[in-house]
């Protein structure tokens, strides 16, 4: 459905004007620093990722991953955003779940194996409007894929961290990178709930200036949400 007042076929003739890029590595799509990410973490196989040890080594494998993730300006690209109502988000995610089925880590996914992908969806008996227009513009939905993934494994690895018994003897490290995925938005839901599950002094203080609003560090939602955890931890 088409919001009042729009027009109903202004994303299937929206031109994204995202050219197809080239790594000097190779044929991949996906920045280095996604490829490079170590196993499991890569792929955003929460059931991999839920299993994996608190060990000093995979904590600091962690801890790496989300300065990677926050640092990495490559991870951050300006993606196009579609003209209302929309709807192409959710194609674009529905060829994003095709990328990941047949090309499930980042090191895999490159323009052969996603140009194959698109010729499987040109071959599909009856593609609608918005389907054609991931076939014409591909690399718009690539590109979007990046920051996608980026979001995705910060949220694994809050995830992970919030599985400890006692998450708050990580607040060392781990309080000052939440707050920050939490302020630029990258899995910032399971980062304020591991800075809740923390609840000292340092994700408090955290929290306080997450929940600044308006004009505060974090988007209005993430302020709320961050207001939400607060008002948990003074009510146990």
């Amino acid at each position: 459905m088409s919001e009042p007042g729009t027009d109903p076929n202004a994303e299937e003739m929206w031109d994204p004007q995202v050219a197809r890029w080239r790594d000097p590595e190779g044929d991949y799509v996906l920045p280095h620093a996604l490829r490079s990410l170590p196993q499991p973490w890569d792929g955003s196989d929460w059931r991999r990722v839920a299993e994996l040890p608190r060990t000093d080594e995979r904590l600091a494998e962690a801890h790496r991953v989300l300065t990677v993730l926050l640092e990495d300006p490559a991870l951050a690209p300006q993606v196009p955003q579609p003209p209302s109502p929309g709807l192409l988000w959710q194609v674009w995610e529905e060829f994003h779940q095709a990328v990941g089925e047949s090309m499930p880590r980042p090191s895999q996914v490159t323009w052969s194996g996603v140009d194959e992908l698109v010729r499987a969806w040109r071959d599909r008996p009856q593609l609608y409007p918005l389907h054609r227009h991931v076939v014409r513009h591909v690399e718009a939905a690539m590109l979007a894929l990046i920051p996608s993934l980026r979001d995705d494994i910060a949220d694994s690895v809050f995830r992970w961290l919030a599985l400890e018994a006692d998450p708050g003897r990580f607040a060392d490290w781990a309080v000052g990178l939440a707050e920050r995925c939490v302020t630029e938005d990258i899995g910032a839901d399971s980062a304020l709930e591991l800075l809740g599950a923390m609840g000292g002094p340092e994700a408090r203080a955290a929290l306080e200036r997450l929940s600044v609003k308006p004009d505060g560090p974090a988007s209005w939602e993430n302020a709320e949400a961050a207001q939400s955890t607060l008002y948990d931890l003074g009510s146990e």
